[in-house]
């Protein structure tokens, strides 16, 4: 179904892994929306990657490394996204903006990701960065405290900020929270979002099924992607749903 399309980012923690290269070449085409490697491994990853392979760069280096980026000819990968976390936690909002600063410098197809850390002015970094025209990454995974996720997927979809969510491992995961941001959109209850992400995932997922293509649209407007290093069976677990075709 559509609301799968262009989902999935799939991380590289070993640009040079053999394996990984087989999988890019594998994986479903209609599900891959980019693969996510480290910039000081992204030039081995372009020495072996298929022709015009679409990727997200983690940016290790601050701001001044955005446009570092922009400088360097890649043979084989085409690049997408760029992530660059905040170091500067006096100051979220100002950071943001120097981010976003730094971001004209790139081709306008290039999306800008920043990290914001939950701390003084995170609503402020928020909103600068959806003024700005950047999507935040939200840290999910079985660490995440099902109340604190919540508040922080309110957050944004409150503010109107995309997002990509980080860290997901199993398709039960990725059902909570797909109907976890279709509740906020809804509704906006935070106790009844947090509820739903550790709910019944098999009773979520049949109801997700019957999504109609807007309300798919309307999630997948703040879901851009998600994240995992466990995709294949991610995509396994998914298509045991009925959710998508393997």
């Amino acid at each position: 179904m559509a609301l799968f399309d262009r989902l999935f980012d799939q991380v590289l923690n070993d640009p040079g892994d053999p394996d990984h290269r087989g999988s890019l070449a594998t994986e479903p085409g209609t599900l891959l929306s980019s693969v996510v490697v480290d910039d000081r491994g992204l030039a081995e990853l372009d020495r072996n990657a298929p022709a015009g392979l679409a990727v997200t760069v983690i940016n290790s280096t601050g701001a001044g490394g955005i446009t570092a980026l922009q400088r360097r000819t890649l043979a084989n990968c085409r690049l997408v996204a760029v992530e660059t976390a905040l170091r500067d936690p006096g100051d979220l909002a100002g950071n943001v903006a120097r981010v976003a600063a730094a971001a004209r410098e790139l081709d306008a197809e290039v999306t800008v990701l920043v990290r914001i850390p939950d701390g003084f002015g995170w609503q402020d970094a928020i909103a600068t960065a959806e003024a700005e025209g950047l999507v935040a990454v939200l840290s999910t995974g079985p660490d995440q405290r099902p109340d604190e996720l919540a508040r922080q997927l309110s957050a944004y979809v409150e503010a109107d900020l995309p997002f990509i969510a980080d860290n997901l491992r199993s398709a039960d995961e990725l059902v909570g929270l797909l109907a976890a941001v279709d509740v906020l959109i809804e509704t906006g209850a935070v106790d009844e979002a947090a509820a739903v992400l550790t709910g019944d995932h098999d009773q979520q997922g049949g109801a997700i099924r019957d999504w109609t293509d807007n309300r798919a649209a309307s999630v997948r407007r703040r879901l851009r992607t998600i994240r995992s290093d466990n995709l294949p069976v991610m995509i396994t677990e998914l298509a045991a749903y009925g959710l998508i075709r393997p």
